[in-house]
C-alpha cells in the first residue's frame, strides 16, 4: 500500500468537511491591489508588510491548510517543514497574521486574539513535465504553452524525480504533492488536508 502511495502524484485539496454555516476558515482583509494577486501564478507582487485574515480561530487551531476565500494556498510552518524534509523546492514564504473574528461580550466587540503560525506559500518554479502525447485536454485559446482543460493527465518523470510540491506550466492553477510527500504529511499528523487521485479529479478553470 505504501509503495502504491509512493509511486503516485495527488492534488493537493483542502478538507472540506468541517464546514457547515461558512465556505471558509478564512477571509483576507482586503489592501489595495489585493484582487490581482494569484499566487498560483510566477509573478512578482508588492505585498504589505503585515497581511491579515479574519479567522474563525476553532477552525484554523484544527488545521494546517486552512480554507481562505482568495484560494491561496497557506499552510502552517509545521506543514511547509514536512515538505521540505521530503525534498527541496523553490518558494516564497509570505507571513500571515490570522485574527480572530470571534465576537465576544455584550458590546459586541471582537477577540481579536492573533495567531502568527501561518505562511502563504508562492511556488518559484513551475514544471514543464506535462506529457502532450498521452495527455487528453483542451488547449488555451490564445495562448500557445497553456491548456484550458485537462480530461486525461499524464506526467513525465523529471530527472531528479518529483519534488513534495509542484504546479504545471501548462496549468499552473492546481497545486500537486509526490506521493511521498503524501506519505510524510499523513506521518506528521497534518491536518485540513485531501489527497485527490489524479484520475478522478475535474481539472477545468
Amino acid at each position: 500500500m505504501k509503495q502504491d502511495i509512493c509511486n503516485k502524484n495527488y492534488i493537493l485539496s483542502w478538507d472540506l468537511d468541517h464546514l457547515i454555516d461558512v465556505d471558509n476558515d478564512a477571509w483576507l482583509v482586503k489592501f489595495p491591489g489585493y484582487e490581482n494577486i494569484q499566487l498560483s501564478l510566477l509573478r512578482e507582487y508588492n505585498l504589505p508588510e503585515r497581511i491579515e485574515f479574519d479567522a474563525i480561530f476553532d477552525a484554523i487551531q484544527s488545521s494546517d491548510y486552512p480554507i481562505n476565500n482568495v484560494d491561496w494556498n497557506i499552510m502552517s510552518q509545521k506543514m511547509l517543514n514536512t515538505l521540505l524534509s521530503v525534498g527541496n523546492f523553490r518558494y516564497k514564504a509570505i507571513p500571515i497574521v490570522m485574527v480572530d473574528c470571534e465576537v465576544i461580550g455584550l458590546g459586541g466587540q471582537r477577540s481579536e486574539k492573533e495567531d502568527h503560525r501561518f505562511i502563504a506559500v508562492q511556488l518559484l518554479e513551475h514544471l514543464d513535465i506535462f506529457d502532450w502525447e498521452n495527455s487528453v485536454y483542451e488547449p488555451d485559446p490564445t495562448i500557445t504553452d497553456l491548456v484550458d482543460s485537462i480530461d486525461k493527465l499524464v506526467l513525465k518523470q523529471p530527472q531528479d524525480g518529483f519534488p513534495p510540491i509542484f504546479r504545471l506550466s501548462v496549468y499552473p492553477y492546481v497545486l500537486f504533492v509526490s506521493g511521498k510527500a503524501r506519505m510524510a504529511l499523513e506521518q506528521a499528523g497534518i491536518k485540513g488536508v485531501v489527497f485527490e487521485e489524479i484520475e478522478n479529479y475535474d481539472l477545468t478553470i
